[in-house]
């Protein structure tokens, strides 16, 4: 039998290669051990807890379902973030980088929202709908992602 996530994964790469960007090989590795089913179509890398390197924010879509954030580490360990029906738009962003968002959304008649880092660690901001984006922390004491931000466009 032929396992299908590596010809999932092999035709994802290929697209992706087509693309100019291919997924990190540890990624793409961590995704196949999960068994996360669906096309990875686009990822960032972040230090998502204190003291630990080696994760990714994931877009990752199917035709049924269509797509979901997720966050990965070096465990193979899946948190699902929110789920996208549009096209993805993922970033990762240093808290200092995030507190920079914060003040262009804050200095735009536009755009509405805020983002409040509350970690040291990756801030991970993606759009849900095609004009409402919302950020993400992990928080250490209830070992849980938490809202830290959102704007609409």
């Amino acid at each position: 039998m032929i396992n299908t996530w590596f010809v999932m994964v092999t035709a994802v790469s290929a697209t992706l290669m087509a693309a100019q960007r291919q997924p990190p090989a540890d990624l793409v590795a961590w995704l196949e051990k999960a068994r996360v089913e669906g096309t990875l179509v686009d990822w960032c890398q972040g230090q998502f807890e204190t003291g630990r390197r080696g994760a990714y924010a994931a877009a990752v879509t199917t035709p049924s379902s269509g797509g979901r954030y997720l966050v990965i580490d070096s465990a193979a360990t899946v948190v699902e973030l929110a789920r996208f029906k549009d096209a993805p738009d993922l970033a990762c962003y240093a808290p200092s980088d995030a507190r920079k968002l914060n003040e262009t959304i804050r200095s735009s008649e536009t755009i509405r929202g805020r983002i409040t880092p509350l970690f040291p660690t990756t801030v991970v901001c993606a759009f849900v709908e095609n004009t409402e984006a919302v950020c993400w922390q992990y928080a250490p004491k209830s070992r849980a992602f938490v809202k830290v931000g959102e704007w609409q466009t």
